[in-house]
C-alpha cells in the first residue's frame, strides 16, 4: 500500500531527526564533560582575629577578619574577610553579617572567594563570647578555582578580647564545583 510506504517514510524521517538530536545532544554534554569540570567536598578549620570599626551609622560597624585556614582543596592557607555587621535595635535579636572572604594558598598562587550571609548571637552565659553562622556562596578565584561555584556552611564562635576586637575560631562544610584548570 502507497499510503502506508508514505507513513513508514515519515516516520523514519522523524525518528532519524530524533536520533542524530539526540547524537548532538550527546556529544555536546560529552565535550562540556571533559572539560575537565570537577566537583567535591570542601571543609575547613580556621583560627582568625578580627576588629570592628565604625560607620556613619551608630549601628553599622566594619568587620575586618584576618586569619589562617587549612582548606581540604588548597591545603593552609591566609584568610581575609570584609564584613558588614548590622547591630540589632533589640538585643534580643541576632546581629546581620554580610560581606565577602578570600582563602590564598600559602604559596599564593591559588585564590578561593565566597560572599556570605550570617548572624551572630552573644553566649548567654558570656556575652563576650558570640556564636555566629555564615551561609556561604563560592564566586570564583584564581587557578582551578577561576570558575568555581558552590555553597556551604560556616558555624563559629568568637571571643571580644576588647570592646572593638577579638580572636574566633570556625569551621566550613560545602561543596564546590569547577573548571578544574589554572
Amino acid at each position: 500500500d502507497v499510503h502506508q510506504l508514505d507513513k513508514t517514510k515519515n516516520y523514519m524521517t522523524k525518528l532519524n531527526g530524533f536520533k542524530s538530536l539526540g547524537l548532538a545532544l550527546g556529544c555536546a554534554t560529552l565535550m562540556f564533560t571533559t572539560h575537565s569540570l570537577c566537583a567535591a567536598d570542601i571543609r575547613v578549620n580556621a583560627g582568625t582575629t578580627w576588629n570592628l570599626s565604625p560607620t556613619e551609622d551608630p549601628s553599622v560597624f566594619t568587620h575586618a577578619v584576618t586569619g589562617i585556614a587549612q582548606v581540604s582543596l588548597m591545603g593552609n592557607c591566609t584568610f581575609h574577610g570584609d564584613v558588614v555587621v548590622q547591630f540589632p535595635a533589640d538585643p534580643s535579636q541576632p546581629f546581620i553579617l554580610n560581606g565577602a572572604f578570600t582563602f590564598t594558598t600559602a604559596d599564593g598562587s591559588t585564590t578561593l572567594r565566597a560572599i556570605v550571609e550570617g548572624t551572630a548571637t552573644p553566649e548567654a552565659a558570656n556575652p563576650g563570647f558570640l556564636n555566629f553562622h555564615y551561609d556561604v556562596t563560592f564566586t570564583g578565584g584564581s587557578g582551578p578555582f577561576k570558575a568555581a561555584r558552590g555553597e556551604a556552611q560556616i558555624d563559629g564562635v568568637a571571643l571580644f578580647t576588647s570592646q572593638s576586637a577579638g580572636t574566633a575560631t570556625w569551621t566550613m562544610k560545602g561543596h564546590v564545583v569547577g573548571n578544574g584548570r589554572g
